[in-house]
């Protein structure tokens, strides 16, 4: 019985050594049309792993809803959730195609496309309509006759009346404010 070239021979052998052994051992078997299938399939996991190696966690790379690699005109098509993001993109097509063939990737160009209206990815609706969560009203506390006097005599010497209304009604709710959080903190 033969023994394939990645068995042990008396020495240790690297997980890759053994790989590298079966990709080869795969593709002298294969036909030249399957050969030239599965180089291409190959390139297509470069290609995205150069694009997640660029853009995935970024500002930019939340908004792609799909990526998919032509290999007959080695260009990668990108679609993004907004066409605001699509003008994005075309403008930074140059810098993120540098950045992938620095990654290992060549492609010969960058395709961006809006994704069709009504398609929304599970990830994209939840970024898009993030859950609210109720608020508790603000503690409040109406002020007595003599603590609305303090504030409009502290604010009267302001000679501009807007200017002076706005901080009197700011200086009221800030103390409305206080008042009421003092009040729920006492028993």
């Amino acid at each position: 019985m033969r023994r394939a070239n990645y068995e042990r021979e008396s020495e240790t052998v690297a997980f890759s050594g053994f790989l590298n052994a079966e990709r080869q051992r795969i593709l002298a078997a294969a036909t030249p049309k399957r050969r030239a299938q599965m180089e291409a399939a190959e390139e297509s996991r470069t290609v995205y792993r150069a694009w997640n190696a660029v853009c995935s966690g970024t500002r930019e790379g939340r908004h792609v809803t799909g990526l998919r690699y032509l290999p007959e005109s080695n260009e990668l098509l990108v679609y993004l959730d907004s066409p605001s993001w699509t003008q994005e993109m075309t403008l930074l097509r140059e810098i993120i195609r540098a950045r992938m063939e620095r990654a290992g990737a060549h492609v010969d160009g960058l395709v961006f496309k809006t994704t069709a209206p009504g398609h929304t990815p599970p990830a994209a609706k939840e970024r898009l309509c993030p859950a609210t969560t109720e608020r508790p009203p603000a503690p409040h506390a109406d002020l007595s006759e003599a603590e609305c006097t303090e504030i409009e005599r502290r604010v009267a010497p302001i000679e501009d009346q807007k200017l002076r209304e706005a901080l009197e009604n700011a200086m009221r709710a800030s103390a409305e404010w206080a008042k009421g959080v003092q009040s729920k903190k006492e028993p």
